[in-house]
């Protein structure tokens, strides 16, 4: 069992390594297209993809299960990405990174309230750490200022939790592919609406090659393949366990920035990476040391 676990632990790591490399070059295509077109492209993409290989098959799972199940962990998947694209554009990278990573606080004590689950207080003090650890890395020590970007940021986390949790409950009735492809789906539909209503549409005949390919990176890496990853995990591990590992996203970020952007980490940064990790180890050594006692 321990065995099987720590595959789908290596899942959300990899989708981890996958953002991280999907954040930094997300600048170069700032550069000739805007965020809310940027997700309209990325998953317009995704859903195309999606629909003509298995499009039956998710409609058909999607009438089956009802709407009131899938649909909560669609919006929230929505949400957290409209939110946080359009609060990169009006706060500093570092302090959206940091706000983001929330959902290890914030998915524990929502799976309490949406699925009943104990919350274990005995996490609390680790998790705490954690959010210590990735106000180092993240903001390396400066101000920490909170304005509308930082009210985004704060949304997003909240719907990063909210897609982890709902998505779970949805797992204990709904195939990984369909609630993957509702997702994506939902989301298209939500920021193509976005980019006509409040952005431009002659960004559209300046977008250059290079942004292209990377919303197809994003769309057949960072969504399809990265979600089933997830949501492959958020049903053999808990929403907390998950939102805990995605803790290393912002250490993905950071190596690959260096490499891809030639950012480097102050000595404050390297020490807040340093914390999470150990956090990361501390919590999945007390999750075994409680799962053996109830065994």
């Amino acid at each position: 069992m321990k065995g099987k676990k720590a595959i789908y632990v290596i899942f959300i790591l990899i989708q981890s390594l996958v953002y991280g490399i999907g954040n930094p070059i997300t600048k170069i295509a700032y550069q000739s297209i805007t965020p809310l077109w940027l997700l309209a492209i990325r998953f317009t993409m995704a859903s195309v993809v999606l629909s003509l290989f298995c499009g039956k098959r998710i409609f058909s799972a999607a009438k089956k299960a009802g709407i009131r199940l899938w649909l909560p962990s669609a919006l929230c998947c929505a949400g957290a990405y409209i939110s946080c694209n359009i609060s990169l554009s009006m706060t500093s990278a570092t302090n959206v990174g940091f706000i983001m990573s929330l959902p290890v606080l914030f998915a524990p004590a929502l799976s309490a309230v949406v699925t009943k689950s104990h919350y274990k207080l005995s996490h609390l003090p680790l998790q705490l750490i954690t959010i210590a650890g990735l106000f180092l890395l993240c903001c390396n020590g400066g101000a920490f200022a909170f304005g509308a970007g930082e009210a985004l940021a704060l949304l997003d986390a909240l719907c990063l939790a909210g897609q982890l949790v709902f998505g779970e409950k949805a797992m204990q009735e709904m195939e990984v592919l369909s609630i993957t492809s509702l997702q994506v789906i939902t989301t298209m539909v939500v920021s193509v609406a976005g980019a006509l209503i409040f952005d431009d549409i002659s960004v559209l005949s300046g977008i250059q090659p290079a942004a292209y390919l990377i919303a197809a990176y994003h769309a057949m890496i960072c969504t399809i393949a990265a979600y089933l990853l997830q949501n492959t995990a958020v049903r053999h591990l808990s929403a907390s366990a998950v939102s805990m590992l995605q803790c290393t996203q912002p250490i993905m970020t950071a190596v690959i920035a260096i490499i891809i952007l030639g950012e480097r980490l102050t000595g404050i940064g390297l020490i807040g990476a340093s914390i999470i990790v150990l956090c990361l180890v501390g919590d999945s050594f007390l999750s075994s040391k409680e799962n053996s006692k109830r065994n």
